[in-house]
């Protein structure tokens, strides 16, 4: 399933249907982390996003957006995670991000079964 969230491009919308997470990927190019992570979870909110707390309230966006776009060091890819609106929210450098509905980040991309609808 493909998205537009909030103006911005999210693809591969996808649902776990064990732990309730939601994994989307977004192109780094055209949207930037930050954009991607609130219309993400606004959408997994159900949510207007200008409803959710502003996310400098947990993260500094900027930072996370210049983290997520370096390329990647001599450790391998990068990966942020964070606690947003009682969410779990990782993103990685590769595009991808993940939101569970509790408060463990996922630390790991998750294994198991993705579904393309809820």
């Amino acid at each position: 399933m493909n998205a537009v969230l909030s103006g911005d491009g999210v693809e591969a919308v996808q649902y776990h249907s064990e732990t309730a997470a939601v994994r989307t990927q977004f192109d780094q190019v055209e949207t930037s982390a930050s954009m991607a992570v609130i219309g993400t979870l606004a959408e997994v909110m159900d949510v207007d996003p200008l409803d959710l707390e502003p996310l400098h309230s947990t993260v500094d966006p900027d930072a996370l957006d210049a983290l997520i776009s370096a390329p990647p060091g001599v450790d391998g890819p990068i990966q942020i995670a964070f606690t947003h609106e009682d969410h779990a929210i990782t993103v990685y450098s590769d595009g991808e991000i993940t939101i569970t509905p509790d408060h463990e980040p996922i630390a790991e991309n998750t294994n198991g079964t993705w579904n393309d609808d809820r």
